[in-house]
């Protein structure tokens, strides 16, 4: 084949792979290393009667120092928070946080083999019953942050966007051809309700019920509505059923922000709480 050949071929575009955000690495990543730790408990769990662990020796032994030490480290997130270090060598707070994530998963596995998944004198129970309630509170306060943040880079969602969003929405929804005053009143209550759920905590959880439930009947009466009014309406309808998600997504929004704050005051006494037994427990084990 010549050269002048070889030019005329049509250029073939080459399409790189698509590569995965670094959010989403850290969710799969998050949901692999709880799926082995789960996998982990499961074998131990079943495996706790074969005593091949001993918690006073050899494995055992060090297992329950491995564990209560990363119990003692989940202290670093929240210092590292009210820190402002004056170089990078402390790390970020995100670091931080995903560190005090892993601690709060990894610690607890090694202190349950360490206890061949058992209570044993009063010192370690209460050790062990702090541990489980903090391990308990991180997974709750897991779940809330997943509402509140997008993966964990820390970039909260802002009511105010929702907001934003909303009133595009009636924009839309005016621009398109509807002129029901009824229709725009109805929706506006609701973008008013939404943005108005985050006043107090009770107002936001009943407003996640509430809103979510009337916000569904609403919209249904409103299509029949449009139907009535209008020839094509599918548009229409599409809109409106954004309009009362963005809605419903506000609420929501609203619920969990203000659960998060109220789980936060909670969970750091847990840790102190925590720390405090560990180190009664490492302390009451070698002295007597």
């Amino acid at each position: 084949m010549t050269a002048s050949t070889a030019s005329s071929q049509p250029n073939v575009p080459t399409h790189a792979p698509a590569r995965l955000k670094p959010a989403r690495v850290e969710e799969l990543l998050s949901a692999l290393i709880f799926a082995a730790v789960l996998v982990v408990l499961v074998a131990g769990w079943f495996g706790r009667e074969s005593g091949w662990v001993d918690p006073e020796h050899g494995l055992g032994y060090w297992l329950g120092i491995i564990g209560g030490s990363m119990m003692l480290l989940l202290l670093g997130y929240p210092v590292r928070k009210r820190v402002k270090p004056r170089s990078r060598t402390m790390g970020s707070v995100g670091f931080w946080f995903r560190f005090h994530m892993l601690l709060g998963v990894i610690g607890p596995t090694a202190v349950l083999y360490h206890s061949r998944f058992s209570f044993g004198s009063l010192n370690s129970t209460m050790a062990m019953s702090a541990m489980i309630i903090v391990a308990s509170s991180g997974l709750v306060g897991r779940f809330l942050y997943s509402r509140v943040h997008r993966g964990y880079s820390g970039r909260k969602l802002e009511l105010r966007s929702l907001k934003q969003e909303m009133d595009a929405m009636l924009a839309e929804l005016e621009a398109a051809g509807n002129r029901d005053g009824l229709l725009l009143a109805a929706l506006a209550e609701f973008e008013r309700h939404a943005v108005e759920a985050g006043s107090t905590f009770g107002s936001s959880a009943m407003a996640v019920v509430g809103l979510g439930l009337r916000s569904r009947l609403t919209e249904r009466r409103l299509r029949g509505q449009l139907r009535r009014t209008a020839v094509d309406t599918r548009e229409l309808e599409a809109k409106l059923s954004h309009f009362f998600e963005a809605a419903r997504r506000a609420a929501a929004f609203a619920f969990y922000q203000r659960s998060l704050h109220l789980w936060h005051l909670l969970h750091l006494p847990l840790v102190f709480l925590l720390a405090g037994s560990v180190v009664l427990h490492i302390v009451a084990v070698h002295m007597y």
